[in-house]
């Protein structure tokens, strides 16, 4: 299951949507997104889980930098 999060500033995590394909979950983060104004302070992403608590949990997880992402 694909679901959508409006994250804040101060890890608070919002429950906006979930999807059972990717494309569809890509397409509505996408538009989401695109409604973003400079003011906004909050994003929309995309987590891969099988339910909201671990969606929540992998959220909340530090993970490793890319290398270049630093």
């Amino acid at each position: 299951m694909y679901f959508i999060y409006k994250i804040s500033p101060v890890d608070r995590f919002v429950p906006i949507d979930q999807f059972e394909k990717y494309p569809d979950a890509k397409k509505s983060v996408q538009s989401l997104r695109e409604g973003l104004t400079p003011e906004d302070n909050h994003t929309f992403r995309i987590i891969f889980a099988s339910n909201t608590e671990e969606a929540e949990r992998r959220l909340r997880e530090k993970r490793e930098p890319y290398p270049g992402e630093e």
